[in-house]
């Protein structure tokens, strides 16, 4: 009877075996030249569907984002973003925390172009109905529920074309 050191031998010799032989035979097959040009024909296949499939698949839409803002558009958008909340200044007061409005959104020919310096106030959120009290002008551009919305913040701020003339002034 074999103990059971033996027996472990005996399989893992099996197993070299079984791994020579494999390895034999995959070797053997890919030295055949009729094999090597049935894979190359699969390959090639394969990318030509691929390449189908991509052609025939459609442009992903880059949705609400719009297009990279050319060199110059970003050189005038560094240049009015570096400015005080437009929409503040022309109440007097100065603010320095603003970031960009696009005037005819993101998405439209040009649209990098046409920008204002807006707080977040006057921008996307309207200010706390205490704050508004006392700053009626205070409302955003882009409709916050029930407070803003485009005709209120021109109404009260100026049109857009407007302030958009005072920042070029302001940085030129």
């Amino acid at each position: 009877m074999k103990t059971e050191q033996e027996k472990l031998q005996c399989h893992f010799a099996k197993q070299r075996e079984y791994q020579a032989r494999a390895i034999a035979r995959q070797r053997a097959k890919q030295a055949d030249p009729e094999w090597r040009a049935e894979q190359y024909e699969k390959q090639r296949e394969r990318q030509i569907k691929s390449a189908e499939r991509a052609k025939n698949k459609p442009i992903k839409c880059r949705g609400l984002k719009g297009r990279t803002p050319t060199a110059t558009e970003r050189r005038m958008m560094d240049k009015i973003g570096s400015l005080p909340c437009i929409a503040c200044y022309v109440h007097g007061v100065t603010n320095e925390n603003a970031t960009i409005h696009h005037i005819n959104g993101r998405t439209a020919d040009g649209a990098h172009a046409y920008v204002l310096s807006l707080c977040d106030c006057h921008h996307q959120h309207a200010a706390p109905a205490a704050v508004r009290a006392v700053y009626p002008w205070l409302v955003p551009v882009h409709a916050d529920g029930t407070c803003g919305g485009k005709a209120e913040f021109e109404t009260l701020n100026g049109t857009q074309e407007h302030l958009y003339a005072l920042c070029l002034e302001m940085i030129s």
